[in-house]
């Protein structure tokens, strides 16, 4: 096939880019800009058809500093940006991996998240991604052993922090854009890591792809219409799966299991996945998805099975799913100190405390102001007596009463007043220290991460 002339190239820019922005809002047209050729050639044909954009043309360049010679790449990003009349921002990420992450895995996600904390509503960023990259994708993904998801490989446009990820090249060929890079005598950076094949991109890239484009000249175009159809069905998978979240769900984001039962096998993992998806979780392997369906779905009334993987807990109570972030460990002996008109930042993630004034409500505003107050969790036989009941209650009882998840209960923060379990925030206020009422109370607030 044929490379694109210069002039198509402008040409399919303006029209692609024009396609997401919104010209009735004064808005950013952002270029991730490497300083590589890919990226060059994106930044310098959009400065040269500025003026048929409906945006303001502005540069980022992420500065990654994993390689020595990376230092210098920032002033040559800026004195090509100078050069061309674009604003360059500079934002510096740290992109080291940590125990697990491949390092591309861990500077693409520095990559993305320094982008996704920059864009603003009505922003795009555009990235140099093309035809090659998007072949180089579906392969990586298919020896992964990727799903209709993985294979859809990278879309034309996806959502990014408050903004739009915009891939307006991935119908040009690497020669387009090495042919305009020639014509415009362009000077870029080449990042000697690009070179080396211990990577499985990079082996691809120049052991794998030039094989197969001699034996299949088209395969580039191939791969990319595969991708195109994946994610066709990826989208048709993703309507079945919110039809069947709404039977599902409920009020809370949890699944409701008896219903989630009534569907196919492969409906379950379909709308798992779609359901994690939403909830911005990592996606589990095959193996990881099919252990919820027998040990989590299939689990008797009285279990509370747990499934982990990086990133994510699927756990179960009362015949509903829930979706969280890994729980951070909280030392039961944990007692903290509070004044109520100070916010308490609580330990484990589990989000602060703050008391709010208010007459004949929550604790006694005198007691909380003349005796000791503390902070602490469960331990075991600890017991109280509710406002408006006649009788001592265990916290155990109290919990399961008000449906609280047994994972969440020694992650309950206790109020201790004098050395008296006075209150569980959310929950009740010991008799002996409620508020009368015409008296002055402090409802104590507790305010849990989403």
């Amino acid at each position: 096939m044929l490379a694109m002339t210069s002039e198509q190239l402008l040409s399919h820019l303006v029209t692609t880019t024009n396609r997401y922005l919104n010209d009735e809002l004064s808005s950013t047209c952002w270029v991730a800009y490497s300083g590589g050729l890919d990226s060059h050639v994106l930044l310098h044909a959009l400065s040269f058809v500025r003026e048929q954009l409906h945006a303001k043309l502005q540069a980022v360049h992420i500065e990654h500093g994993l390689q020595q010679d990376a230092q210098a790449w920032p002033m040559h990003c800026q004195q090509v940006c100078d050069s061309l009349n674009v604003p360059l921002t500079i934002i510096k990420v740290n992109a080291k991996a940590a125990g697990g992450d491949s390092p591309e895995a861990a500077a693409r996600f520095a990559r993305y998240q320094a982008f996704a904390n920059l864009l603003q509503p009505a922003e795009i960023l555009l990235a140099a991604q093309h035809k090659h990259d998007q072949a180089e994708t579906l392969m990586l993904q298919l020896l992964r052993g990727a799903g209709s998801r993985g294979q859809s490989a990278m879309p034309e446009v996806s959502e990014l922090g408050e903004g739009q990820l915009i891939r307006p090249l991935l119908v040009a060929s690497q020669e387009s854009l090495n042919h305009y890079a020639n014509e415009q005598k362009l000077q870029w950076i080449e990042d000697p890591s690009n070179r080396d094949s211990k990577f499985d991109r990079n082996f691809l890239r120049h052991e794998i792809m030039p094989a197969m484009r001699k034996r299949w000249p088209s395969v580039d175009s191939t791969l990319s219409r595969v991708a195109n159809l994946q994610a066709e069905t990826e989208q048709l998978l993703g309507e079945l799966a919110s039809s069947d979240l709404t039977t599902i769900g409920d009020a809370n984001k949890h699944l409701v299991i008896a219903e989630l039962l009534k569907l196919s096998a492969e409906r379950q993992r379909n709308v798992l996945r779609y359901w994690l998806h939403t909830q911005g979780m990592r996606l589990p392997s095959e193996r990881k998805l099919r252990q919820v369906q027998t040990d989590m779905l299939m689990a008797n009334e009285d279990k509370n099975p747990c499934v982990a993987w990086d990133g994510a807990e699927l756990r179960r109570y009362r015949g509903h799913l829930y979706a969280m972030r890994p729980l951070t460990a909280i030392d039961p002996k944990t007692t903290l100190s509070w004044q109520p008109e100070q916010i308490l930042t609580l330990p484990g993630e589990t989000g602060c405390l703050h008391g709010r004034a208010i007459q004949g409500q929550g604790i006694s505003a005198k007691m909380m102001a003349t005796e000791v107050i503390s902070v602490m969790y469960r331990q075991g036989g600890e017991q109280i007596q509710p406002q408006g009941r006649d009788h001592h209650h265990s916290l155990k009882k109290l919990f399961q009463e008000a449906g609280i998840p047994t994972w969440q209960r020694d992650r309950t923060p206790l109020l201790y007043i004098a050395g008296e379990l006075a209150a569980i925030p959310g929950l009740c206020v010991s008799d002996s220290h409620a508020a009368a009422e015409g008296m002055a109370g402090v409802v104590i607030e507790w305010q849990q991460p989403e």
